[in-house]
């Protein structure tokens, strides 16, 4: 049987406004903007039929899940396997001073088609190993009786999961949204990120 996944990135926290890299070693809520995000993307969700939001335990994500769920009266679950990936010393960086000291790193974490699954900074998480993490939980999720779930993530694991799913992209917004087909353990990206 085929079930469906929403993943959803969460909204703007302040580390995001001063362009840091934020890890699984940041938690952050959301600030002002990414709360009105968090509430447009809701909206955005409206119809969708999701049963229930599986979050990330960071605040940031969980904090949009919130919000959606709110708005849809269904209810959100932790799932601490969904959490951001661990960037090790990169965590709460200037994006441009990382750029500077980890060109590669930054240039190829979030890049399109990018399977290169032994990337990783210094003392964090390499992308197989964030794959592994993530995808053993989506499994997990294709087990439970709902038929249609969100998933409440961050901008690095939905990086990871659309370079390996095939799907390419030149960005993840703040409360971008991917449809997911799943069904027999394979996953297919349904649509375009919205």
């Amino acid at each position: 049987m085929t079930k469906t996944f929403y993943f959803f990135r969460h909204g703007e926290t302040e580390l995001n406004r001063q362009k840091r890299w934020q890890g699984s070693g940041m938690n952050y809520d959301l600030n002002e903007t990414g709360v009105q995000q968090a509430q447009d993307l809701a909206q955005k969700l409206e119809g969708k039929g999701l049963e229930v939001i599986f979050s990330s335990p960071l605040i940031r994500a969980k904090h949009t899940a919130e919000e959606v769920a709110k708005k849809l009266g269904i209810e959100v679950i932790e799932r601490p396997n969904l959490r951001e990936c661990f960037y090790g010393v990169a965590e709460g960086q200037l994006i441009s001073d990382l750029k500077s000291e980890y060109p590669e790193v930054v240039r190829r974490w979030n890049k399109s088609g990018e399977k290169d699954w032994t990337l990783r900074f210094p003392q964090g998480e390499s992308k197989g190993e964030v794959l592994d993490r993530v995808w053993a939980e989506v499994e997990k999720l294709a087990a439970e009786p709902y038929q249609t779930m969100g998933l409440a993530i961050h901008g690095g694991t939905m990086a990871v999961l659309l370079n390996y799913l095939g799907y390419g992209f030149e960005k993840i917004p703040n409360c971008a949204v991917f449809r997911m087909d799943y069904e027999n353990g394979s996953g297919r990206v349904a649509g375009n990120i919205f």
